[in-house]
């Protein structure tokens, strides 16, 4: 009943491979991170017509408007924030 699980004895050449292991998968994993990075902050490709051009004009301003508006929001409360004290 009280069966002990036998263990492998941890040797300098078990620690090596599995650093090495480990230092390929670290390896791997930066470059998935790097190539998900450089797809997403990829520049677009130019516009093939000119609808898509319009669009994205329109939807290049009304982020920059939506930011604004943002923006002009978070100064008002951080402004009724400090105006209390």
């Amino acid at each position: 009943m009280n069966e002990t699980p036998t263990q492998t004895p941890v040797t300098l050449e078990s620690i090596a491979a599995r650093k090495a292991e480990l230092l390929q998968q670290i390896r791997q994993q930066k470059e998935a991170m790097n190539q998900i990075t450089h797809e997403i902050f990829a520049p677009l490709a130019p516009a093939t017509n000119k609808a898509d051009a319009i669009m994205r004009s329109f939807n290049t301003g009304m982020a920059v408007f939506d930011g604004v508006m943002f923006g002009i929001k978070i100064m008002k409360r951080v402004r009724k924030l400090i105006g209390k004290r």
